[in-house]
């Protein structure tokens, strides 16, 4: 059966890499050690933000005005250490991708980190090569939950959104895609649960993605 799909866009943190956990045991302490004390549960709601954004709902939530420049040094030093020896990966991402090539399926990573703070994080996990394209935040104007990555992204591989398939596993990635006018958007949470259900897709894996996608 032909795909109905000519690429795939792919988020990154929580998607392919896990390391949205690590965000979770690195943000209380982080903060703590700039003097501010966050119930771990706030974390909750940064999944899948900007930092630019995160640090102004940390102001928001703290009443204060944190130094953005000293947040995310102390931030990546902190996640940097946790992932000294290896970045984890989530569960089948290799399956994944090699489902990709037997199909010769172009892909592109469209996320809310930098892209050279990405393409870094993907060298480190061995998984840079197996990409076409890495979009970050800092190459549109406006991070999701708007759509401008997941355009970008379909752009770099030649097509439209709607010639493409996202996955993603954050409510804000997810009403990204879906903006961007992605033919099929699939949401495999990690941390967080969906609260919108927007996705034409839930998953409980990138194995049972494959599956959604006909691979």
């Amino acid at each position: 059966m032909a795909l109905q799909f000519s690429g795939v866009l792919l988020d990154l943190d929580g998607l392919l890499l896990d390391t949205e956990r690590l965000q979770f045991e690195v943000g209380p302490a982080v903060l703590k050690g700039m003097g501010f004390e966050v119930e771990p549960t706030f974390f909750h709601a940064l999944v899948g933000v900007d930092r630019a954004t995160s640090a102004r709902m940390i102001n928001e939530q703290l009443g204060g005005d944190i130094d953005r420049v000293a947040l995310d040094l102390a931030w990546n030093t902190a996640i940097d250490e946790k992932m000294r020896d290896a970045i984890p990966l989530r569960p089948g991402v290799h399956d994944f991708l090699d489902a990709l090539d037997e199909q010769q399926l172009p892909r592109a990573i469209a996320t809310n980190s930098d892209t050279a703070r990405a393409k870094w994080k993907l060298q480190h996990a061995g998984l840079l090569h197996r990409v076409h394209a890495v979009v970050g935040v800092d190459m549109v104007k406006r991070g999701k939950p708007a759509p401008d990555v997941y355009i970008a992204a379909a752009e770099t591989l030649g097509l439209r959104p709607d010639q493409c398939v996202a996955l993603d596993d954050s409510d804000l990635g997810v009403h990204a895609a879906m903006e961007a006018g992605v033919a099929k958007v699939i949401q495999i949470p990690d941390m967080v649960l969906s609260r919108d259900l927007r996705a034409h897709h839930q998953a409980g894996s990138l194995n049972e993605a494959r599956t959604i996608m006909g691979l």
